[in-house]
């Protein structure tokens, strides 16, 4: 493993990545070896964020992205991005308050459509730039649930921060739609189950690095690309594969 202290390693991460990141982070192999400075929003704010640092010569020598995120920017970027393998996959479901003592089947079509109109608030990830989020804006247009009997939708940036704003609205009908990674920093909150079929959704999430560019001579730069190899390594290792599937990330079938 890369021994080097003085180097600053950026990561841009998918909302659905940073429990694992902020885990290994903070491994005194991981902490000891380098320092660190993480961005984390949704997929698609993720990729822009990281073509445009590539676009402006900034920093960032790592990235989760899905497989095809990362295959775009290895089409635009052919011989900087590395595809260093896969942390498995999230599932994308539904979330209570823990303590909430009500109701909330969303066990079938139905059931969820029913559930979906006794609320009082919906908190939901960006319904654009993140993959959760496109894909309840697609359910939501399929179940056809009249206007009048939506519940208020608050939109937030990310599936983690749904999550955390269940703690807002205790006492009321309350779920948050987020992925399975992005519950388990959340003691406040319960995971429900997935979306029910035909509508589940389970979101692949893999890691890239990024190589210095051909005219960057700079020895620190060479170091921090070779700590995001090493880091990119441990975060889809195998070995790590029991710590993964307990943080929500299933192996991809």
């Amino acid at each position: 493993m890369s021994s080097f202290t003085a180097s600053l390693v950026d990561i841009c991460s998918a909302g659905a990545g940073r429990v694992w990141i902020d885990q290994c982070l903070a491994m005194p192999q991981w902490a000891q070896t380098a320092q660190y400075r993480t961005s984390f929003a949704a997929l698609q704010s993720t990729l822009d964020e990281v073509n445009r640092r590539l676009e402006e010569g900034q920093d960032c020598q790592l990235c989760v992205l899905t497989p095809d995120a990362i295959r775009s920017l290895q089409s635009r970027w052919p011989d900087r991005i590395d595809s260093m393998g896969s942390l498995g996959q999230a599932e994308t479901g539904w979330v209570a308050l823990a303590g909430d003592g009500q109701a909330y089947d969303v066990a079938t079509v139905q059931a969820l459509r029913n559930t979906l109109m006794s609320l009082d608030v919906l908190l939901v990830p960006d319904l654009l730039q993140s993959s959760g989020g496109r894909h309840l804006q697609r359910v939501l247009d399929q179940l056809a649930i009249p206007a009048a009997d939506l519940p208020a939708v608050q939109s937030y940036p990310g599936g983690a921060q749904a999550v955390a704003a269940l703690h807002a609205h205790a006492g009321q009908r309350v779920l948050a739609c987020a992925q399975s990674t992005e519950v388990q920093a959340a003691p406040h909150a319960h995971y429900l189950g997935p979306f029910p079929a035909p509508h589940g959704l389970s979101t692949e999430y893999a890691v890239a690095v990024v190589r210095p560019h051909p005219n960057d001579h700079d020895p620190e730069a060479q170091m921090a690309w070779s700590v995001a190899c090493d880091l990119a390594r441990y975060l889809c290792s195998p070995d790590q594969q029991a710590r993964r599937l307990a943080l929500g990330f299933a192996a991809v079938s």
